[in-house]
């Protein structure tokens, strides 16, 4: 078994969705891949195949599916070296560097680049069976030459429309609600729930209050703007369109400003202030072997053990907790205990959640996130936990520490756990 290297990544900033008009998921991914390639310009002709994550930009035509093979050809990698897009939800990235240390350590390839990628601004509105169908006929009717001919079909379509007790066509509406890609994308199908419901859930059964929560919010951005100021977040972030900080850090937020701010639920404890934001982002990183990087004197941030990487399953009502028996049985596997890990960073998914983690596993407040988390930083879905794994490299180097924890909840009910050691 061949050992597996971090060798080096970068990020665009986290733009909050919406703040920034245009963007897409392709050209995000692109500008993080050139940067990294351009510290790099000899190896672009070694890396053996490229393992990319990407959750809801897929549909889109300016992407288009299996994107990391488009953003891999687009950012001028030679066109023989393969590519493949991995979908986890929130850990896709985390399942594509599994994938690349794996691939590695078995003698399969000696360097793999993974393009982690989501463009939240991007997800669009979905036309499901019975609306494409009404809408095919509309199209049809329309079409026809005689504009006298198109009356009775438009108006028998438009009666359809009407009789479902929905308003005509111009409003969008075809004879169903249309599915928003962010809504569909966010509930879980196996619980029914959305995302912010399995969030109240935990809160309900493990009594979580809502002063806990935005607490725990107000101390993510504190960290975060004191990272940013100090500019720990400077090595990871590449420019991109002109800007070169993450935008959704809330300098100087106060408590009472997340109190005001209203539940998602009726009822819920659960708000935008103490939930994760919507956000567009890229990574990029690039994993080798240990020989094949010393041969090259290629820089080594962590290694990457396929042994120190594993997933598992939970309840998916609760899905928020993946992170506990995930961590539990990553410590178990390396035979570490807590009190060995300098840093941990846990994807804030939500603030319900991430207190009942730290709290269930006894984590130190002070190792956990210390640079802010997914409140105030931003959740650029299949993009994050290549963030979190980049961010804990370059933090461990600062600290001159051995041992830093990635983790993360997942939707459908799972939990992922990475170990990264530095020499």
């Amino acid at each position: 078994m061949h050992s597996v290297v971090l060798v080096d990544g970068c990020r665009t900033p986290f733009l909050k969705a919406g703040t920034v008009q245009g963007i897409t998921a392709t050209e995000m991914g692109v500008a993080t891949v050139k940067a990294l390639m351009a510290r790099y310009p000899h190896l672009s002709d070694h890396i053996d195949i490229v393992i990319g994550a990407n959750v809801g930009n897929q549909l889109l035509p300016s992407d288009g599916s299996n994107i990391a093979r488009i953003i891999a050809v687009q950012a001028g990698l030679p066109k023989n070296i393969s590519a493949r897009t991995m979908n986890m939800n929130c850990v896709s990235s985390m399942a594509a560097v599994e994938e690349a240390a794996m691939r590695i350590a078995c003698g399969k390839a000696d360097l793999v680049l993974v393009p982690a990628v989501e463009a939240m601004s991007d997800y669009t509105l979905l036309l499901a069976r019975k609306q494409r169908a009404r809408y095919e006929r509309m199209v049809a009717a329309s079409n026809m030459k005689k504009w006298w001919k198109k009356v009775p079909a438009v108006l028998a379509a438009q009666a359809g429309i009407w009789a479902h007790g929905h308003k005509p066509f111009l409003s969008a509406n075809f004879g169903d609600a249309p599915l928003w890609e962010l809504e569909t994308g966010l509930t879980d199908p196996l619980c029914g729930m959305g995302m912010s419901e399995t969030a109240e859930a935990i809160a309900q059964k493990w009594r979580i209050t809502r002063a806990e929560q935005d607490f725990f919010a107000l101390d993510s951005h504190r960290r975060a703007s004191a990272a940013q100021k100090a500019g720990r977040f400077a090595e990871e972030i590449i420019p991109f369109r002109g800007l070169t900080e993450d935008n959704g850090i809330r300098h100087g937020q106060e408590m009472t400003a997340l109190e005001k701010l209203r539940p998602v639920k009726k009822c819920s404890s659960v708000t935008p202030g103490n939930s994760s934001q919507l956000t567009d982002g890229a990574v990029a990183l690039l994993i080798a072997s240990e020989e094949f990087a010393r041969a090259r004197g290629l820089p080594v941030l962590a290694t990457l053990s396929p042994e120190a990487m594993l997933s598992v399953g939970c309840e998916p009502k609760y899905m928020g907790i993946g992170p506990v028996p995930a961590v539990r049985e990553i410590l178990k596997k390396t035979g570490l205990a807590i009190k060995d890990i300098e840093l941990f960073e846990l994807n804030e998914a939500f603030a319900s959640q991430s207190l009942y983690c730290i709290r269930e596993l006894e984590l130190p407040a002070d190792r956990v996130n210390i640079n802010g988390g997914a409140i105030a930083l931003g959740h650029p879905i299949a993009a994050t936990g290549a963030r979190l794994i980049l961010t804990a490299a370059l933090q461990l180097a600062l600290k001159n520490g051995k041992f830093a924890l990635v983790t993360a909840c997942v939707g459908g009910g799972q939990g992922f756990a990475i170990v990264l050691r530095r020499s």
